[in-house]
């Protein structure tokens, strides 16, 4: 399992029990939004990570909260397809 993995923010992750940190990256135009993980990280229930720049994709890293349960946290993503939310697996 990743340890402190860093993935495309309408991709979602599986970070494994150990890790301390997600890096959200977003290769698109404009910026992203990202609401629903308030129990998991200290970025907030709502944050922003920046959108590509010189054609390099904006990042965003934030820290597990150290009181953080194990499961399935579905987030959502301003400039991702509606069809449904990533997720981000805690194990």
């Amino acid at each position: 399992m990743p340890l402190n993995p860093t993935f495309d923010v309408c991709a979602g992750a599986t970070a494994s029990a150990g890790s301390t940190t997600l890096t959200f990256t977003n290769n698109h135009t404009t910026a992203c939004t990202i609401t629903g993980l308030g129990n998991l990280v200290d970025c907030g229930n709502s944050f922003t990570v920046p959108a590509r720049a010189n054609g390099t994709a904006g990042r965003k890293t934030c820290n597990i909260k150290s009181n953080a349960s194990t499961g399935n946290y579905s987030y959502s993503a301003s400039v991702c397809s509606p069809e449904g939310n990533p997720v981000i697996i805690y194990q």
